[in-house]
C-alpha cells in the first residue's frame, strides 16, 4: 500500500472515531480543563492532520509528525481514560445510556491511535508492508 494512502486511511478512521468519542464526552457531561483540551486537540486532530498534509506534499516531516502526534494522543488518552482516577476515566462515567458508548469509543480511539502510530512509523522509516 502506498504510504500516503496508508496515512490518509489511518487518519480518516482515527478522526471519525475520535469525533464520535468527543460527542460522547458531551453526552455524559465530562468536560476537560482548558489545558487538557489544548493537548487533546493538538495531538488528536491538528498534529495528525498536519502530518498527513505534509506527507502528501512530499515533506519528510509529515510521517514523523503524524506518528508522534498519535503516540502523544495515545499516551494522554490512555492515561486519562484508563489510569488516572479522574472524571474522564472509563469507570468514572455514571450509569446511563451513554456510559457504554463512551467506554467503547475510548477503547476504539486508543486502538486507532496505536494503529496510526504503527502506520506513521512505517511511513517514517520508509517501509511499505502493504
Amino acid at each position: 500500500m502506498n504510504r500516503q494512502v496508508g496515512l490518509s486511511a489511518a487518519l480518516a478512521v482515527h478522526l471519525l472515531v475520535a469525533a464520535g468519542h468527543g460527542v460522547t464526552h458531551g453526552l455524559v457531561a465530562v468536560s476537560l480543563p482548558a489545558w487538557q483540551n489544548v493537548i487533546v486537540v493538538g495531538t488528536t486532530f491538528v498534529g495528525p492532520i498536519a502530518g498527513v498534509l505534509l506527507a502528501r506534499r512530499g515533506h519528510r516531516l509529515g510521517a514523523p509528525l503524524f506518528a508522534m502526534s498519535l503516540v502523544g494522543a495515545l499516551a494522554v488518552g490512555g492515561y486519562l481514560h484508563f489510569v488516572l482516577d479522574n472524571p474522564d476515566h472509563v469507570h468514572a462515567i455514571p450509569a446511563g445510556d451513554w456510559r457504554l458508548p463512551f467506554q467503547a469509543s475510548a477503547v476504539a480511539v486508543a486502538l486507532t491511535e496505536a494503529v496510526g502510530t504503527v502506520v506513521g512509523v512505517q511511513a517514517w522509516q520508509g517501509t511499505d508492508k502493504g
